[in-house]
């Protein structure tokens, strides 16, 4: 994996927000690579128990869904910190759901597992997140990816993801409008997220 400088330009690229940028500074950098979503509908009643009472489901469709996301990471470093061989690049794996906040919509993880131990003890001291360390390996294969994750952590259960993917289709660039009156005004015949 290699590191490369952060691409500070698409700091200005803000149209897909569906709010406004905040007002404090951001912290730090990383860019994502790779990355599979995977879904699956799960019993909206069951995950509810699951989150904290101060979030909601976000729904798509009447649906709950879990996400297992795999993929790399490069240029993960503190805000004006070039990154650095060795600490900023590394894989990741998250399970996570879609929830809404104050009518924000948002996402809750379940966990984050990463190749790197540093990383993983920093992001749970700093940040209070569920990040377990794992051995992470990812293979490039005939234009796809073959990704393997084991967590043996003393932090959590044992936990296993193999898995291989590769693109279905060409390239896209995807709808940017998060809002549903936007998305209407933009496409009447568009389905709603």
């Amino acid at each position: 994996m290699q590191n490369h400088d952060f691409d500070r330009g698409i700091l200005d690229d803000v149209g897909h927000r569906p709010w406004p940028m905040p007002a404090a500074p951001w912290v730090m950098t990383q860019s994502w690579h790779d990355l599979l979503f995977a879904h699956w509908p799960v019993d909206k009643v069951a995950l509810a128990s699951k989150i904290p009472s101060s979030l909601e489901l976000d729904l798509h469709d009447g649906e709950a869904w879990v996400g297992i996301v795999p993929f790399r990471m490069t240029n993960v470093s503190p805000r004006g910190v070039p990154s650095m061989p060795g600490v900023s690049a590394f894989p990741e794996l998250n399970v996570r759901t879609y929830v809404r906040a104050a009518g924000k919509a948002g996402v809750y993880f379940f966990s984050l597992d990463a190749g790197n131990a540093l990383a993983v003890a920093a992001a749970r001291t700093m940040f209070h997140l569920p990040y377990y360390v794992a051995s992470i390996e990812i293979e490039e294969q005939g234009g796809g990816f073959r990704y393997r994750s084991r967590r043996a952590s003393e932090h959590g259960t044992e936990a296993e993801l193999l898995v291989s993917y590769r693109p279905a289709g060409p390239a896209f660039q995807a709808d940017t409008c998060h809002t549903k009156q936007h998305r209407r005004r933009r496409s009447p015949a568009r389905r709603e997220w």
